[in-house]
């Protein structure tokens, strides 16, 4: 889970809030593949950097199934019986 203090996650809601309008507007489809990039490029100035940037969009990932999608399936396989 990505927690952070308290006083920077106030500052990361303000991003967010933007983010999720331009989302919105655009679809996330490219839309958001592009605004990593570009975080990525302007924000990464060495291997390590570029190496942590990639671990934490695996942990984000991670952590989007294992919260969103894990329960969705879960779900279906309730309702559709599990794969034999």
């Amino acid at each position: 889970m990505p927690y952070i203090i308290e006083k920077n996650r106030s500052i990361c809601e303000l991003t967010y809030y933007s983010l999720t309008r331009v989302v919105g507007l655009l679809g996330i489809k490219g839309t958001l593949n592009y605004i990593l990039f570009r975080l990525a490029k302007q924000c990464c100035h060495s291997y390590a950097d570029y190496s942590n940037f990639i671990a934490e969009l695996e942990c984000a990932k991670l952590e989007i199934y294992r919260r969103q999608v894990a329960p969705y399936e879960q779900e279906a396989i309730k309702r559709n019986g599990d794969v034999l």
